[in-house]
């Protein structure tokens, strides 16, 4: 019963990570907010700070959040951003600030561990923007062993994979290739923009497993510590001798 219901957390933090591909009404992009606007600079300043792709730090937020940062409950800060209140539902941990930044037994400190990083206290790395993204930045190039933002996109597949805080390794490509699909495909609405990219996906994932992770379904093993992803309308096929 407890690894079904952590399977369950896992697949709920994956649930909603897909999104339309870049698309734009009449032909034009849409104009994007102040907020959207101010975030874009702070996820450059962070890209050239910690030297990691300013579109993953892009993605990672659009993935977490919808470039909306999350307050707990009752800690609405009301001024002006985007913010959106959260609380724990249904065993779900709550996620901090426009990055998801996490602090539970589930999914782990990164909060902590990305304030650590800047020695700033978590408070700070949860509740004011920049830092937020500033951590997560950070703990990108610590998660990345010495790449930097010249590395292609597909060579950071396991950083996003290891920031995803899933310890599952099948559960937590799920997380990394709707990441790496979004700045592959690009996203832009009035509230987020990631830029697009090429990102050589087969790199990343190996043939097979690509097939998996974009077929139209997926299915994630329950009742064990160690759950499996497989895909009812891909049929594996043993290797030729």
């Amino acid at each position: 019963m407890k690894h079904t219901v952590k399977v369950r957390l896992l697949v709920a933090l994956c649930a909603g990570l897909a999104g339309s591909p870049l698309a734009f009404a009449d032909g034009k992009p849409a104009e994007l907010t102040v907020s959207a606007k101010q975030y874009k600079q702070y996820f450059k300043d962070a890209s050239n700070e910690f030297n990691v792709p300013v579109e993953l730090l892009q993605s990672i937020a659009y993935a977490e959040t919808r470039w909306h940062p999350h307050v707990p409950k009752g800690r609405l800060k009301k001024n002006g951003d985007p913010e959106v209140e959260v609380e724990s539902h249904h065993g779900m941990p709550i996620s901090y600030g426009i990055m998801g930044l996490r602090n539970d037994a589930h999914f782990g400190q990164s909060l902590v561990q990305g304030a650590a990083l800047l020695r700033v206290t978590p408070e700070q790395a949860a509740s004011d923007t920049r830092t937020n993204i500033r951590a997560a930045a950070a703990l990108l190039a610590q998660h990345g062993a010495r790449k930097n933002k010249a590395f292609p996109i597909e060579d950071w597949e396991g950083a996003v994979a290891r920031y995803s805080g899933i310890p599952q390794p099948e559960i937590a490509q799920i997380y990394s290739y709707e990441v790496l699909t979004a700045i592959r495909q690009g996203r832009r609405s009035d509230k987020f923009e990631i830029d697009q990219k090429h990102v050589e996906m087969e790199k990343a994932y190996g043939k097979d497993k690509l097939k998996k992770l974009s077929a139209r379904r997926i299915t994630v093993e329950t009742g064990t510590p160690d759950p499996k992803i497989s895909a009812p309308d891909f049929l594996d096929t043993p290797n030729k001798k």
